[in-house]
């Protein structure tokens, strides 16, 4: 069976809409009801991923995989094969590609996400073990009831497209640590927040097309105390909301749930071609779930992260 790796950041466009394709079809499974990737988002997805992580693609008849190194601890592998060509082996091929670069980079720990008795039982023949199961939800963006928030005093939300600005810099970077004791699959240890994962996350999504929107409540004196980050492409009408996070020493405030709303406000503003807005969460984080069905977001599925170690 021929494996090919695939250097996306110069590939030829038609290897890369191999891919799209491939993650089309398989899409339903993951993520029901949710609107896909353009083709030119997804070629510019592959071809510009941060600096700051290593990133493997390999392409085979009728499937693909794709390799997020962030730490030894935090490396993410996407194995996609179509529905007529499964139980022919091409998802044990790459899987087997995957590993062998696992281990050329001294990971020790591999996650990958199943939302189907089929998924399950392959990463179980693997030795993988199922961890934590994150819900995906959706909202109706120009339905949604999104009242003015109220802060108490000393707080001020303000919302910054593209790029964090230089002199806030270091004030999100503590904010977003925040993230650090999110709840995570076992054997996990993404990176913390830096100033240079901050720059290189806003440069892959500029050289995507994609519009970065960062909402925060800040005080008085320049401390972050919660954050809220939401993604869109040009003309796309479906936004996506990634990492929300509060600061320790400030929660219960309702900082989390005002820039939440107040990023939705804003898109909606700004954008009133956008429709829907999906997120994720853990499904063990009742409280970001319990703001996001206050605020509107249905689920549509929960997949589950299983875990092998190596």
């Amino acid at each position: 069976m021929r494996i090919d790796e695939v250097d996306a950041r110069t590939a030829p466009d038609e290897v890369l809409l191999a891919f799209h394709r491939i993650e089309e079809t398989c899409r339903p499974e993951l993520a029901p009801g949710e609107p896909g990737r353009s083709e030119t988002d997804a070629i510019a997805f592959y071809r510009h991923q941060p600096t700051t992580h290593t990133s493997c693609h390999w392409l085979a008849g009728g499937g693909f995989a794709a390799l997020y190194v962030h730490s030894p601890a935090a490396a993410f592998a996407h194995i996609k094969v179509l529905p007529d060509r499964r139980r022919a082996g091409i998802g044990a091929a790459l899987l087997e590609s995957v590993l062998q670069r696992c281990r050329e980079l001294g990971v020790v720990a591999l996650h990958a996400e199943h939302a189907t008795s089929a998924g399950a039982a392959f990463a179980a023949r693997r030795g993988a073990r199922d961890g934590q199961r994150i819900v995906k939800s959706m909202l109706d963006l120009r339905r949604a009831a999104l009242e003015a928030p109220q802060l108490s005093a000393g707080w001020e939300l303000a919302t910054w497209l593209r790029r964090v600005p230089d002199e806030h810099l270091d004030a999100f970077v503590v904010a977003r640590r925040s993230m650090d004791d999110a709840p995570a699959p076992d054997e996990f240890d993404f990176p913390s927040a830096t100033a240079e994962r901050v720059r290189a996350s806003e440069d892959s999504l500029a050289q995507r097309n994609r519009e970065m929107r960062v909402t925060v409540a800040i005080r008085d004196d320049g401390e972050i105390g919660a954050f809220t980050e939401l993604r869109l492409s040009k003309g796309s009408t479906s936004g996506f909301t990634d990492d929300t996070g509060t600061v320790a020493a400030h929660r219960g405030q309702g900082l989390a749930r005002a820039v939440k709303v107040e990023s939705l406000r804003k898109l909606r503003a700004d954008h009133p071609e956008v429709e829907v807005v999906t997120t994720s969460n853990a499904e063990e984080n009742a409280a970001m779930l319990h703001i996001n069905r206050s605020v509107g977001f249905r689920p549509t599925v929960t997949v589950t992260t299983a875990t092998l170690t190596l």
